[in-house]
């Protein structure tokens, strides 16, 4: 492999940065109560939906990496510290000492994250909201709905001019079965390529989700999850050791959801709908599958419903994850549940991501997993995105840069 010819690289978990005052130019008056806006106050950006404090967090949080100032993580990341310099040269190829945006200033300016996509090694992203990462936390049916509806047509507006690079995934209300899928069927209508749905809800075992999860699958539109997006407490545990174990934890979040929806037969009724889960690591889905077939053959007089197919096949079948700097464990766990569950992220412009160093973390995986062959390193880094976000239109520049490399090779 080398930096020219690679395999095509999709980073199915990535950010980009609305408005601050999105919602609070486009919520109408009587939902004034229900705008998300955030603001800095000395060392920490507070975010809010009304007067209701939802989160804080550092404001320096994107530099923790070095702790310092560009030249700082240039140096770590091996470039050099010219600013603004392009990141390939005429014949494409990358540039080692293309400069560092350490503010990410590409998660709002469009040409800037094209410059920082180009630098890092990345062809295309399923973006998701920042300031909209909230929007499960408005408690209110309508104003929850009104708020997805604002962001889902600002973020195809915005993604537009680049859409064959940046992908939106639509944020879908979770209140009421109802306005779920009528936002599902007025975005896929606009041609959206995913669906965002909430966590900590507690019941993805309800029938009630089957109208949705079959239109996704008539459609060709995978349902994704993303850690915190929903009625979840990020700071479970607070004092010594909380960081650590609330992050951590965020992968029993996709658990629970996986085990919902395979236990309650929703993804058993709708064989052709997909689940991805964004940002909760992946290396653990092998265990999981093997404990419920344990668990379903071994209380089988207590299961119900009674599935037409083992839950780890279902898995197998229909379930996803995003790795990212998991790469040893994730890529272990496709001799049990198959290739097709892995796929690649960087979660740019977010800190505890591979930006800027994606380029690194593929070689390592590389490295570090002989094994691996090639079709599976094309499948896992772009190749089972193309198939699974059927209307981004991915699969051609996949199949041409896999010929390239094969040919190289």
């Amino acid at each position: 492999m080398t930096d020219k010819i690679r395999p095509f690289v999709f980073s199915c978990d990535a950010h980009v940065a609305e408005p601050p005052d999105l919602f609070v130019k486009a919520m109408p008056d009587h939902l004034k109560q229900y705008v998300i806006h955030s603001e800095a106050q000395g060392d920490v950006r507070i975010t809010r939906i009304g007067e209701q404090v939802i989160l804080k967090i550092n404001t320096n949080f994107h530099a923790h990496k070095t702790g310092e100032g560009d030249a700082a993580f240039n140096a770590q990341a091996g470039g050099g510290a010219s600013a603004d310099r392009a990141c390939t040269d005429a014949s494409d190829n990358f540039v080692s000492d293309c400069a560092v945006d350490t503010k990410r200033r590409g998660a709002r300016d469009l040409e800037l994250r094209l410059a920082d996509m180009d630098r890092d090694g990345v062809d295309a992203e399923l973006v998701f909201p920042s300031l909209g990462l909230m929007l499960p936390r408005i408690a209110d049916r309508e104003g929850q709905a009104t708020a997805c509806r604002i962001w889902n047509d600002w973020a195809w507006d915005y993604t537009a001019p680049v859409r064959d690079r940046l992908i939106p995934a639509a944020m879908i209300p979770c209140i009421d079965f109802e306005d779920a899928l009528a936002e599902c069927q007025r975005t896929a209508a606009k041609g959206f390529a995913a669906f965002c749905l909430s966590e900590g809800l507690n019941n993805y075992n309800d029938a009630r989700w089957d109208p949705i999860f079959a239109f996704a699958a008539q459609q060709g539109i995978p349902l994704v999850f993303h850690t915190g997006v929903g009625n979840i407490n990020i700071r479970a545990l607070k004092g010594p050791g909380g960081a650590l174990y609330n992050y951590t934890r965020q992968m029993n979040d996709a658990v629970d959801v996986i085990t919902q929806l395979v236990a309650g037969g929703v993804l058993d009724r709708n064989p052709g709908a997909h689940i991805l889960f964004a940002e909760h690591s992946a290396g653990w889905l092998w265990g999981l599958a093997e404990r419920m077939d344990e668990v379903y053959n071994g209380h089988a007089p207590s299961i119900s419903p009674k599935l037409s197919r083992l839950p780890s096949q279902i898995v197998r079948d229909q379930v996803h994850l995003a790795l990212q700097n998991d790469g040893n464990s994730s890529m272990a766990i496709r001799k049990g549940v198959g290739i097709d569950a892995l796929l690649f992220a960087s979660d740019y412009p977010h800190a505890e991501g591979t930006f800027p160093f994606t380029r690194q973390v593929v070689d390592k995986l590389v490295a570090d997993n002989p094994d691996v062959t090639t079709e599976e390193l094309v499948a896992v880094l772009g190749g089972n995105a193309a198939k699974l976000f059927k209307r981004a239109n991915l699969k051609p520049q996949v199949d041409a840069r896999r010929a390239e490399l094969l040919a190289a090779a």
